[in-house]
């Protein structure tokens, strides 16, 4: 079952940011790729450096502590990263980003 809660406008988001927000007590990190928008876990897989520390290039995410990269399309490492990023299922409606938190995605090959 979805359970699909509100995290920010849409509007407030920078294109090739990333940015920390809480939502019902869990702590996530946002970026913005155009018109593409993508909720993960706050924390690196690594060594739980936030996220939101780290940059963004297009749908690239990279952490700032050991430069592991992640498609934020997919998850799916695209540098020197060990494991892939889990993500939320997002949309939009009204101009405001939701993400599933009841469903996480795993990259798979």
């Amino acid at each position: 079952m979805s359970v699909w809660k509100e995290v920010c406008a849409v509007g407030d988001l920078e294109d090739n940011a990333v940015t920390e927000h809480e939502v019902g007590g869990v702590k996530v990190a946002v970026t913005r790729a155009g018109e593409e928008y993508f909720v993960y876990p706050l924390f690196c897989p690594h060594m739980d450096e936030p996220l939101s520390n780290g940059f963004c290039d297009g749908a690239t995410v990279t952490c700032s502590f050991h430069m592991w990269q992640w498609d934020m399309r997919t998850g799916e490492t695209t540098g020197e990263a060990e494991v892939d990023l889990l993500r939320y299922p997002v949309k939009v409606e009204a101009g405001v980003l939701h993400a599933d938190f009841e469903t996480v995605l795993a990259y798979e090959d």
